[in-house]
């Protein structure tokens, strides 16, 4: 059994231990020690980072109360070797973890919901609440009450206990372990039994903000950060709003009625612009088709693939026997189209020839063929076979 220095106490950041065992698990160094400051990782938390000796630590594990180290290189068993965190990493988790303890506190005693599951991310932490809904009024009440814990500076309590002794602890929920069981306490206000890292005092934490939420299975899933992690969270939140701001020379907060008014200016314009574009496509079609009517075949250099098949359209309904409407950019298309009155040839038997020359996509119907060639060089000869054979079908 490893001894787990980290149990009484998280803020040690360097020990030394004698290598009990260093093996090779396919291609892979894992170390074992007599003790070890490095957390293992479990309870949603990941595992800690830093250096045996010169040796790299970049995981470790809990294997039936031993702990192994992933580590670059092997270490001589016997020898004394001398173990530095990762304390930015730890310290960070210590931050996460502690905060999350406190969080669920206080969904538990504000809005009598259970905290059931967490876990805590490379960058941002997640729980798991019994809530159907949730809104601003309620995050804010929480966090307000979270973040109070934290402005008290309250000291953690460690007690060790065994399955009689657990009883006398008001836990939010029952330990997942029997025998000696770890309580970590936050002075009247949460007991939790965890063998995770946790800091010292509550003012450590620093701040906690969630910033997130979703429905999840009948439940709400919170997205939450603590520390350094809300503050830099905090720093590039507030550098968009004021520079957005500043942008439409408003203040930060009538910035959301103003992106309202432009939404609703965009969505405007968005309509004038469809019908004014319905309109030239219409006027252009008349011109191209003529009096009397006569065939259309147009390639336009650009031309978004719905104005393609809304200019072929237009040309049909101006009286043109059969059109041919292309474009090479911004998607390469064709849209082949003839008189509904003229059964004399169908389509759909051009299709294969077509689709050899677009190296591409299409299909359609008798009246109608929709084709998408994989470049403008392929648009391009498509639309040059394509005006061939209809050409030389009309004789």
């Amino acid at each position: 059994m490893t001894r787990l220095l980290y149990y009484a106490d998280s803020s040690i950041r360097e020990f030394e231990g004698t290598v009990l065992h260093s093996l090779d698990r396919d291609g892979v160094t894992w170390t074992e020690l007599d003790q070890t400051a490095f957390y293992p990782g479990g309870g949603g938390q990941p595992p800690d980072h830093g250096r045996l000796g010169a040796a790299s630590v970049s995981d470790v594990r809990e294997e039936e109360g031993r702990v192994w180290h992933r580590t670059e290189g092997a270490l001589a068993p016997g020898g004394r070797v001398k173990g530095s965190l990762d304390w930015a990493r730890r310290f960070d988790h210590m931050q996460q973890h502690t905060g999350q303890h406190i969080l669920s506190a206080a969904f538990e005693r504000l809005r009598k919901a259970p905290t059931l599951s967490s876990t805590l991310g490379a960058e941002k932490s997640v729980i798991e609440v019994g809530l159907t809904d949730i809104d601003w009024r309620t995050i804010e009440a929480v966090e307000l009450a979270a973040n109070q814990v934290l402005w008290d500076d309250r000291t953690l309590v460690l007690h060790w206990t065994d399955s009689e002794g657990i009883g006398k602890f008001l836990l939010r929920k029952p330990p997942k372990v029997s025998g000696r069981i770890r309580v970590v306490e936050v002075p009247e206000w949460d007991w939790s039994a965890c063998g995770g890292t946790h800091t010292r005092r509550t003012g450590e934490v620093g701040a906690i903000k969630i910033v997130g939420w979703e429905k999840l299975r009948g439940n709400v899933r919170l997205t939450f950060l603590c520390g350094s992690r809300a503050l830099r969270d905090h720093g590039w939140r507030t550098e968009v709003l004021l520079d957005a701001a500043r942008r439409r020379s408003s203040s930060d907060r009538e910035l959301i009625a103003h992106l309202e008014r432009s939404l609703e200016e965009r969505d405007d314009l968005r309509k004038r612009l469809t019908t004014l574009s319905a309109r030239l496509i219409a006027d252009e079609a008349r011109a191209a088709v003529g009096v009397p009517p006569r065939p259309v075949a147009l390639m336009a250099a650009t031309r978004p693939r719905d104005e393609v098949r809304a200019f072929a359209l237009q040309c049909l309904e101006a009286g043109a026997p059969w059109v041919i409407s292309a474009a090479a950019a911004p998607e390469p298309s064709l849209v082949m189209a003839r008189a509904r009155g003229d059964s004399s040839l169908d389509l759909r038997t051009l299709v294969p020839e077509l689709l050899a020359a677009a190296h591409g996509k299409g299909g359609g119907s008798a009246d109608m063929v929709t084709i998408a060639p994989a470049d403008e060089a392929a648009a391009k000869a498509v639309f040059a076979l394509a005006r061939e054979r209809l050409s030389a079908h009309a004789g």
